[in-house]
């Protein structure tokens, strides 16, 4: 169970797309939704445990024989999202977005996290090392112990941002934050692209 949990701690605390994605909701968003952020990645990580300790023998390795489709769709995705942020910070200088639940931040990491090939690559190189659930029931409580260490990773890092942009003096610094995270997440995604076998 211990080293379900670790795993766990070692996906989340991989720095790449994902993290960049929850630390910039917490900059720009506050602590809800960098928490929320961080427990939508979780919550993609239990499901790919699931599969991992259930079927993942089997499944994880025909996942990986589409790795260079996964990949240059995750990395559209990516760049997409990259400039989307982007341009929805320059928009925001002229009229500051409404108000958003901090819930509605679970999502978009919810599906980004589905979708990148990091995530994907990692279960499938584990998956020999993890140990085999016997049962169902036993699959579902080590996926649980992961996603209670990629929880604990993920709402770090959304807490992370928020305490950092709260700590900033201004709204133009906190939006010099979000524009980083944004750029980085747009880098990743070109690099993906270019990077692609």
């Amino acid at each position: 169970m211990w080293k379900a949990f670790v795993f766990g701690v070692l996906v989340a605390g991989a720095v790449g797309p994902i993290a960049l994605l929850i630390f910039g909701t917490g900059a720009r968003q506050g602590f809800a939704a960098g928490a929320f952020a961080g427990l939508g990645a979780a919550l993609a990580d239990l499901l790919y445990a699931l599969v991992a300790f259930s079927a993942g023998a089997v499944l994880l390795p025909l996942l990986a024989a589409h790795e260079k489709a996964i990949g240059v769709a995750s990395a559209l995705l990516l760049v997409g999202l990259g400039a989307w942020m982007l341009a929805r910070l320059f928009a925001a200088r002229q009229a500051p977005p409404p108000a958003r639940p901090a819930a509605h931040s679970l999502l978009p990491t919810f599906g980004l996290t589905l979708v990148n090939p990091m995530t994907l690559v990692v279960f499938a190189g584990f998956v020999p090392q993890l140990p085999v659930a016997g049962s169902l029931p036993a699959a579902a409580g080590l996926a649980a112990a992961l996603a209670s260490g990629s929880a604990a990773v993920g709402v770090t890092f959304g807490v992370s941002g928020a305490a950092i942009g709260k700590s900033l003096p201004g709204e133009r610094a906190r939006r010099t934050v979000s524009a980083a995270s944004a750029a980085g997440i747009l880098a990743f995604g070109i690099y993906g692209l270019v990077t692609v076998p």
